[in-house]
């Protein structure tokens, strides 16, 4: 085998681009293991680094091209059973992502051959907070959400974030990478104390720090015993909200009102519903009156809350007129009885899938994307905490818990509980719901607050304040997950107080190394003249 890679180079590249990929996907909820591999995350971009070290620069383009593709195409297999679209267009985003960053870490590690790996980690990291970012923000993929299991590494997000644990990640397949470089130029075995400080002294200093960051996630784990209890009924009634028409929303209504009828015997203090749970915009047709089949759910809706003294959270697209024009926000109404008392409207919404600001640049793909089901929003503005039976609660909507600035910001406005509900049966795979609830384990770490989702079809649950799933539901079931949610505040973290302090500190070192390689580059030349 390897007389044929040595004769055949292009199939070893192959091999290493191929490898990485899958490994990549792997490590994550995937097609195989609905739970993940997530031990493969340690080593997953040792293929990756080993093909970059290879690669000429016009190479690197290529296959950094082409690892965005195979690798964002086997991560988000999921897609293409919800929308052709979007599983063509996000494994090419991340082909074009990657067409810039693999240059960039071919540039760290041909310029500095023994401690580029290190400014390589650095841009790692920094393409991780970049495309986190914009209309094209998207947080599925950030290596470190691999390991939403494992609580004795996680427990650091609460000092940076879910980016901390990705540096734990990166750094072994850097280290081993170009160890396996550095032993290949050398020539057998050597000592790496002797020979190779660039390796020895990183590699001890990683050591104390994962071995601190054990440490500290063991001894750090919040005891909320004693904190008071918050009963929820989280209703999951297994009805795709993406399937429309009267029909539809007549049958999720009766399954939901019967689910919440028996929910109701165990005296809640809140009952729960998902993400558009019930699509009729209720103050639009309970004022305006003129689709009497809407209404009617609406009536018999308002009609079942009525003489209810739970509060209930419930998902729907919520419409107004603005200058005489219907506009519809995702939205969380908070109902005590029939009246709304308080709601949110979804302030990041799903590119493609929600909003898409480019239709007059785009007309044509705007109606396509149209035809194929979306349904585009307003955005909302307003960090929104519920007061629901005594608890300060704080709603977010689909895919708003992947992302860590949102939690942050509710939990500054003194959200004491993290609330999603989500509509994730839209996918059949089970793996796309728990990849989307092992980011959302993270906003409970980095903030140290309970959290609860509500979803359509899973993953309903709770998460405590360790980041630890308590109870769930089984995926495409209608059921309810009656909870008794820890009410615990004890704690602003440093990841809550902070302006996202890591993130600024590695994209300070980024940018630092970016200019330093730059001058390098410059110096270097000017010498070669």
């Amino acid at each position: 085998m390897m007389k044929i890679l040595e004769k055949y180079p292009w199939l070893a590249d192959l091999f290493l681009l191929l490898s990485g990929s899958l490994l990549f996907a792997l490590s994550f909820p995937n097609f195989l293991y609905r739970w993940g591999f997530g031990f493969l995350a340690w080593f997953a971009l040792i293929p990756v680094f080993l093909l970059i070290h290879r690669a000429g620069f016009l190479k690197s383009i290529l296959y950094g091209a082409l690892y965005g593709y195979f690798a964002y195409s086997l991560f988000n297999f999921w897609l293409a059973k919800f929308n052709p679209t979007s599983f063509v267009v996000v494994p090419l985003i991340y082909a074009v992502y990657f067409m810039f960053w693999f240059p960039v870490f071919k540039w760290a590690d041909k310029t500095f051959p023994r401690w580029g790996y290190l400014m390589q980690l650095v841009f790692w990291l920094a393409f991780e907070i970049f495309r986190t970012k914009g209309f094209l923000g998207y947080s599925y993929g950030i290596l470190g959400y691999s390991q939403y299991r494992n609580l004795s590494v996680i427990g650091i997000s609460d000092l940076t974030g879910v980016l901390g644990v990705s540096g734990l990640l990166v750094f072994p397949s850097l280290w081993i990478a170009r160890y396996l470089i550095f032993r290949k130029e050398v020539g057998g075995a050597f000592s790496l104390l002797k020979k190779a400080k660039f390796l020895a002294i990183p590699g001890c200093l990683y050591l104390l720090i994962l071995t601190g960051s054990l440490v500290y996630s063991h001894v750090n784990r919040v005891d909320y015993d004693d904190s008071p209890v918050w009963k929820t009924s989280l209703i999951q009634h297994d009805i795709n909200a993406w399937l429309s028409g009267t029909e539809v929303y007549a049958k999720a209504l009766d399954k939901l009102l019967e689910l919440s009828e028996e929910a109701m015997a165990d005296e809640p203090d809140a009952v729960v519903w998902s993400e558009t749970s019930f699509v009729p915009s209720i103050q639009w047709h309970n004022k305006r009156r003129e689709d009497r089949e809407r209404l009617a759910l609406v009536q018999r809706l308002l009609d079942f809350l009525e003489d209810k003294d739970t509060p209930f959270l419930i998902g729907n697209n919520d419409s107004e007129l603005s200058a005489g024009k219907m506009i519809t926000y995702n939205s969380v109404l908070q109902f005590q009885g029939k009246d709304i008392v308080d709601n949110y409207r979804k302030i990041h919404l799903v590119p493609f899938g929600e909003h898409f600001p480019y239709t007059k640049l785009f007309p044509r793909f705007y109606e396509y994307i149209l035809d194929n089901g979306a349904t585009f929003y307003e955005k909302g503005a307003e960090y929104s905490v519920f007061d629901v039976a005594g608890v300060k609660a704080s709603p977010l909507i689909c895919f708003e818990d992947t992302f860590g600035y949102l939690s942050r910001n509710f939990v500054r406005e003194g959200a004491q509980v993290l609330v999603n509900v989500t509509n994730d049966s839209w996918s059949p795979a089970q793996a796309c719901s728990i990849q989307h609830v092992g980011m959302a384990v993270f906003r409970s770490v980095e903030n140290r607050r309970s959290m609860i989702r509500a979803t359509n079809g899973g993953f309903t649950c709770l998460i405590d304040p360790n980041g630890k799933i308590v109870e769930y539901l089984e995926p495409f079931t209608a059921d309810i997950l009656t909870v008794d949610v820890p009410v615990y505040d004890g704690v602003s973290t440093v990841y809550t107080r902070t302006n996202f302090l890591f993130d600024r500190l590695i994209m300070i070192l980024s940018i630092i190394f970016g200019i330093g390689l730059t001058l390098f580059t410059i110096l270097k030349k000017r010498g070669e003249k």
